[in-house]
């Protein structure tokens, strides 16, 4: 048995991108010199190390760099050395600890690939050094033999970090650490240096079982160190025109019935851009439980390139991360998932924030751009039920006004049949050439229908950038988001439509206008509780009957909505037939109580204040006030000595019992006295345990409005019924205010 080999070599690069390669090839080329099998893993393993610390080395400390590579029995040690120490190496993550560092995610290759390795430091100088030996994990740091000397700066402090990762336990572990896209990336970089590659591609099944290219390295895509693996993740990061001629090339092969586990031999032209066409292709599957997720491929330029010995290494690679990819995948998929599910969630809690369908179009619009499109527009029906361009929006604002123009212009979407997405090619502007206008017509766009309760609402259309259409992803959230703003939309519609029902209904009830009455200041109020999306039961009502008098009334219906509405139209209407028959007070109350009483348990009860007004006969005389008061707040005068008293008596309120007579009471009004009639809303105001009435409160407020007009006394006992509770008023108030002149 010969004596075990000790050799070294040594070489120096300068501080520029090309020192990568040229390290990379100095490490293939010594240890293959050496006798190393050109597929043997540690030729492999040691490029790729080799590679990556050359370029951290370059990247961060930016001097010139010297690598030294010795083999050592069966051990491979290489060293990188720059001629920065400041540039401090941060701990590698240790087993069993979860890191979340913003940086240093290239020391996880020599964690995971290499034997033992660690970091020299001098005053002048910094090494980074690995090991490649047998995977005996019962080798620790002492096995592994001293790190080696920095034999040229011997007068600094050298520490010795003794890190060591056994290379096959851990491997798995660590690479759980990388994201999704960063796994894909170093796969394919050691695919590529596993078999000497020009370059590499990761093609994985999207969510349809169409194979797409998601990371590449190596010619036809730009340089990627390995610690920014994850931008090679996304199709943009390599060219889409090599991508597309890979994906073509490689279907040729498949039709020809070449196994996709076998070396596949043919021309890629269009690969290498400006180089040597690549002309020989090898693709393995990556498999889990028997199931194929992916494939890596390796190209060259030169002809019959991969051997049996090339497929298996590059099968090696793919099998050491198809498992990693998977639990990957599905981090990344759980993860989307519940981004997906956070995002409906909380757009349908701002759509159900509002009833304003304008309101409603905007939060659709914030909503969308920019996270699933550039811009988007909402198109709704006009009044002649043509879809118009109602609210436009694009992430970039300086370009919302040449959107709206546009979209003005052109024809509005034709609607197909059914609820599903469809493109839609915009027309480019009359004008022609290129242009803002211009370039906004090339963008792809989908039209979204709104469709809420079978009902279509209009079109939303999302625009997105000049990449082909959305993923499948995007398509459904946009859907999902799309359903939602529909049924707010028509939540919105039905609420405007009841609203503006309601406040007809409402003025329906109430009376046009105050009539001018000889000698007498009239004012009038009414409010209603809430939002006024239910009709309230007070009313009041003023009107001229027979023989130069004047009816009034005031009451209040109890309940809301349609039934308390009916009764209230009911009362009103009655009151002035009956009065205009020229009944008399008590007789128009029994026989409204008989009709409401008729109606049986579908009409609510009623208070009410009925009373006629004979104006005064002449300069100083009283004005005459007949009046009933069923079951209603008692009317109060004001007289013009600052002394207030209730006017009439309680009695029965209407539509409970049947067959009951009233009384009327009579009361005179003097120059400067006031007659005042309200509704419970008034005197049953409440804050906290108290009411606005309590301890003839209304009298003692009415009082303070003494010599004021009847216009003012309204507005201030509005402003004091607001004042007193906490909160907005919880009924409807109504006042009616006479002032004789």
């Amino acid at each position: 048995m010969g004596e075990p080999l000790d050799l070294f070599a040594v070489a120096d690069f300068e501080p520029d991108p090309a020192a990568v390669a040229a390290a990379r090839r100095f490490v293939r080329e010594t240890l293959i010199s050496w006798g190393l099998s050109y597929v043997d893993d540690r030729v492999a393993d040691a490029v790729l190390l080799a590679s990556e610390l050359v370029t951290n080395a370059i990247v961060h400390a930016g001097t010139p760099v010297q690598l030294t590579c010795r083999l050592d029995g069966p051990t491979v040690e290489v060293s990188v050395l720059d001629r920065h120490p400041a540039r401090v190496i941060p701990d590698p993550p240790s087993a069993g600890v979860d890191v979340d560092r913003p940086s240093g995610r290239g020391l996880l290759l020599p964690v995971a690939l290499s034997s033992s390795w660690g970091v020299t430091y001098a005053s002048a100088a910094k090494m980074i050094w690995f090991r490649l030996g047998p995977d005996t994990a019962a080798d620790g740091p002492a096995a592994a033999g001293p790190a080696p000397a920095l034999d040229e700066v011997q007068d600094g402090d050298r520490q010795d970090s003794g890190w060591y990762r056994p290379h096959a336990d851990r491997r798995a572990r660590d690479l759980i650490q990388l994201s999704y896209d960063e796994l894909l990336g170093h796969a394919v970089a050691l695919a590529r240096e596993a078999v000497g590659a020009d370059a590499a591609y990761a093609l994985i099944a999207d969510e349809d079982g169409e194979l797409r290219m998601r990371a590449a390295a190596g010619r036809g895509v730009p340089h990627l160190r390995f610690d920014e693996a994850a931008g090679a993740g996304g199709q943009d990061a390599a060219d889409s025109a090599s991508m597309s001629t890979f994906l073509d090339l490689y279907n040729q092969f498949a039709e020809r019935g070449a196994d996709v586990a076998q070396a596949q031999r043919g021309e890629l032209s269009g690969l290498g851009e400006g180089d040597e066409p690549l002309r020989s292709l090898l693709t393995v599957p990556f498999q889990v439980d028997g199931r194929v997720t992916g494939m890596l491929a390796v190209a060259a330029a030169e002809p019959d390139r991969f051997a049996e010995a090339d497929l298996a290494r590059v099968q090696r690679v793919a099998d050491q991360f198809a498992a990693p990819l998977e639990r990957a995948r599905i981090t990344e998929h759980d993860r989307v998932r519940r981004g997906r599910l956070s995002f409906l969630a909380e757009a349908s809690d701002l759509l159900a924030g509002t009833l304003d369908q304008e309101k409603t179009v905007a939060l659709a619009a914030q909503l969308v751009v920019p996270r699933l499109a550039a811009w988007c527009a909402a198109w709704l029906p006009d009044d002649d039920g043509e879809l118009r361009p109602v609210y436009v929006w694009h992430a970039d604002e300086a370009q919302v006004d040449e959107l709206t123009a546009l979209l003005r212009d052109v024809p509005a979407p034709q609607v197909p049949l059914g609820d599903s997405p469809w493109q839609w090619p915009l027309a480019a502007p009359a004008s022609g050439g290129p242009g803002p206008a211009a370039e906004l017509a090339s963008d792809p766009a989908w039209c979204f229908p709104l469709v809420a309760r079978d009902r279509n609402l209009g079109i939303f259309v999302i625009g997105r950038p000049r990449d082909g259409a959305p993923a499948r992803e995007a398509m459904e959230l946009a859907e999902d988001l799309t359903r939602r703003v529909a049924l707010a939309l028509d939540n919105a519609r039905l609420y405007s439509e009841q609203r503006k029902a309601t406040n007809a209904l409402q003025r329906s009830l109430l009376p046009p206008e105050l009539p001018d009455i000889p000698g007498i200041e009239l004012a009038a109020s009414y409010e209603a509780a809430g939002e006024g999306n239910e009709v309230g039961g007070d009313f009041y009502d003023v009107f001229e009957a027979a023989g130069g008098r004047w009816r009034f009334a005031i009451g209040d219906v109890c309940g809301k909505g349609p039934e308390a509405a009916a009764v209230t139209g009911l009362t009103r209407h009655a009151l002035r037939i009956l009065a205009r028959e020229g009944h008399d007070i008590p007789t128009v109350l029994e026989r409204l109580n008989a009709l409401i009483v008729e109606e049986g348990s579908r009409a609510p009860f009623v208070t009410l204040i009925h009373g006629e007004l004979i104006p005064a006969a002449g300069p100083g005389k009283a004005a005459t006030v007949s009046l009933v008061c069923a079951g209603h707040p008692p009317p109060l005068v004001l007289r013009a000595g600052g002394s207030v008293k209730a006017v009439a008596d309680a009695q029965p309120l209407l539509g409970v019992v049947e067959g009951i007579t009233f009384d009327r009471n009579v009361a005179r009004l003097s120059p400067g006295d006031v007659l005042l009639c309200v509704t419970d809303g008034v005197t049953e105001r409440r804050s906290g345990d108290r009411l606005l009435d309590d301890d003839d409160g209304l009298q003692d407020l009415f009082g303070e409005c003494s010599g004021q007009n009847a216009g003012s006394i309204v507005a201030r006992i509005q402003r004091a019924v607001s004042e007193f509770g906490s909160g907005p008023p919880t009924d409807d108030t109504a006042l009616l205010v006479f002032r004789r002149l």
